[in-house]
């Protein structure tokens, strides 16, 4: 009886053995090893959303318990990058196997835009971090007639953009706002390419656009003096811009300091990384920690540097705390900047640009039921 009972014990020890070694096994293997997967890019393969959120994805994986198997990226252009936010938010798994990057347009839209329903908020998103503390900049031609922000006061000037409620946009409607500028928006290119190519075509004579942006995707704007840069945006100036006058010296009043500030506020948090809602506190760590080691990963950085990427990161709780700091905006302050973004926009002309297919047909609207 006793060996028997002694057998039942060392079997039941040897269960226990097993199952500690298959756990340790699983866990040595990792929570992401042999999953796929999905990047949510919220802007064309032109852009620098792109650039980066692809860059990004192909070290990110190393930094992963595991190692993923692939990771597929998905492009939603158009909107100010609204459809990747929509898509992340609300139909991506939470599972830890999705997630996201996106223009900065869709931070401020539901304070903007607030009786509406965006299917989205920015305060439950999972932030994984930002790659880059980013400023906005207007440029024209060079070799044109516009030397100064001064003369875009003096004379109306056709600036081009992806969406009305993108950055591209927006830029120049708050500097219109602010400073007095006389932009008008030519809107609805395909992506930051879209509107890149109407600027070298001649379709439109300025962008406002980031500075990151262009050195990642369209370094030849800069190396072969196509463009001038006449005024920059953010918090801050840019290192390499300390001759470029910030658009917040050329703001008179406290409430279009204030406007610029709450404009512009989001550029801190530029390609940021975010997962859903509702992913488990262990995944969102995880990819918070393979975040904090892809930025400072050197073959990551070497990429950075030889594709012109700038990388000035935040982490997660950084950036959390800028779109905190966002949403707690003086409500005065948002209504005027709302105003300032309800300037008319004028469509391109699909038919005769000379971006070609890069100029969106319009959407027919559907007609409401009698």
């Amino acid at each position: 009886m006793f060996a028997s009972r002694g057998k039942i014990l060392l079997s039941a020890a040897l269960v226990c053995v097993l199952a500690l070694g298959a756990m340790n096994h699983a866990a040595a293997q990792g929570y992401y090893e042999g999953k796929k997967l999905t990047l949510w890019i919220g802007g064309g393969v032109a852009g620098g959303v792109n650039r980066y959120g692809r860059m990004f994805a192909r070290h990110v994986v190393k930094h992963l318990p595991g190692t993923p198997e692939a990771v597929v990226s998905k492009n939603l252009p158009g909107a100010g990058g609204v459809g990747a936010v929509k898509t992340l938010y609300g139909r991506a798994k939470k599972d830890g196997t999705e997630f996201g990057t996106f223009a900065l347009g869709p931070v401020t839209d539901p304070l903007l835009r607030p009786k509406r329903k965006h299917g989205y908020d920015m305060l439950k998103f999972n932030w994984v971090g930002a790659m880059n503390d980013n400023v906005q900049i207007c440029h024209v031609h060079s070799k044109g007639p516009l030397k100064t922000i001064e003369d875009v006061m003096d004379q109306i000037v056709t600036v081009g953009a992806t969406g009305r409620r993108s950055q591209s946009a927006k830029i120049p409607m708050a500097l219109n706002a602010s400073i007095g500028t006389r932009f008008k928006i030519i809107a609805g290119y395909r992506g930051s390419g879209g509107s890149a190519l109407a600027f070298e075509k001649g379709e439109v004579q300025a962008i406002c656009t980031s500075l990151a942006s262009i050195k990642a995707s369209r370094k030849h704007f800069i190396d072969t003096g196509l463009i001038r840069i006449i005024i920059q945006t953010g918090a801050r100036k840019h290192p390499d811009l300390p001759h470029i006058r910030l658009s917040s010296e050329l703001a008179k009043s406290k409430k279009q300091k204030a406007l610029l500030k709450f404009a512009t506020a989001h550029l801190a948090m530029s390609q940021p990384i975010a997962l859903p809602p509702g992913v488990p506190a262990q995944r969102v760590a995880e990819w918070r920690k393979a975040f904090a080691a892809t930025m400072k990963d050197p073959a990551f950085l070497e990429e950075a540097k030889r594709t012109s990427v700038e990388i000035q990161p935040k982490n997660g709780d950084e950036v959390l705390a800028i779109v905190k700091g966002i949403y707690a905006t003086p409500k005065d302050i948002v209504k005027a900047t709302a105003k300032a973004f309800r300037t008319k926009v004028t469509a391109c002309d699909y038919k005769t640009s000379k971006a070609g297919k890069k100029c969106r047909k319009p959407r027919k609207r559907k007609k409401k039921k009698s």
